[in-house]
């Protein structure tokens, strides 16, 4: 979901897999189903079934050809993350657990900013998993959220792959001992111009645990 952030997310599995030829990487399938109604729209007009009809072609795909893992590197979309388990029984990676869990026991950040379309804000997608963890949770002022979703649909629209804005917030969030997650795949895309920004992309936290889980199989 999201082509540009489908085909990153494809390079970081190939760049981050050890490998010294073409027969030591993960096999996968991808399934970019770009036609996928807005997840943004959905949740906030309520029209969940619209969305979870289409998707479960996908899914009926994926149990057909009996995929060991399945990976969804759409951050928005995991607010469906319990109706997605009732479509397959094959093993689904929950990046946004898997992210939180990771600020939890291996940073030593406690107060979290989730930075992520207001589909994935308004939903709280990352909130439960944020309380299940202990950790604190900043909520974004209006300008920081209005900044975050420009920022995410000037990558979608425009290509546009830099903010010197959305640098300058990220900085003033770190000035006040506070980690952002970059929760929007189209902020995974961004290109950053300043090296001491401190942040977890949760596409990077997705990749590794692909890795982990597709290669113990």
């Amino acid at each position: 979901m999201g082509p540009l952030a489908t085909v990153r997310f494809f390079e970081r599995i190939v760049k981050n897999t050890k490998a010294s030829k073409d027969q030591d990487h993960i096999d996968m399938v991808i399934l970019n189903h770009a036609s996928l109604p807005d997840r943004t729209r959905i949740i906030s007009e309520g029209k969940f079934d619209v969305f979870l009809n289409e998707i479960k072609a996908d899914f009926d795909i994926m149990n057909n050809i009996e995929v060991d893992n399945i990976v969804i590197p759409c951050n928005t979309s995991h607010f469906f993350i319990d109706e997605f388990k009732k479509m397959t029984d094959i093993n689904i990676i929950n990046m946004v657990e898997e992210t939180v869990s990771f600020i939890a026991s291996s940073t030593n950040f406690n107060k979290i900013a989730v930075l992520g379309t207001l589909g994935t804000l308004n939903s709280r997608v990352y909130d439960r998993y944020i309380e299940k963890y202990k950790l604190t949770n900043y909520k974004l002022k209006d300008d920081e959220k209005t900044l975050t979703m420009d920022t995410i649909y000037n990558v979608k629209e425009k290509s546009i792959l830099q903010s010197k804005d959305f640098e300058d917030m990220i900085v003033k969030l770190n000035q006040n001992k506070i980690i952002p997650i970059l929760a929007c795949t189209e902020l995974s895309c961004l290109e950053f111009s300043n090296p001491n920004l401190q942040f977890i992309d949760a596409m990077d936290i997705l990749t590794s645990r692909a890795i982990e889980e597709s290669l113990e199989k």
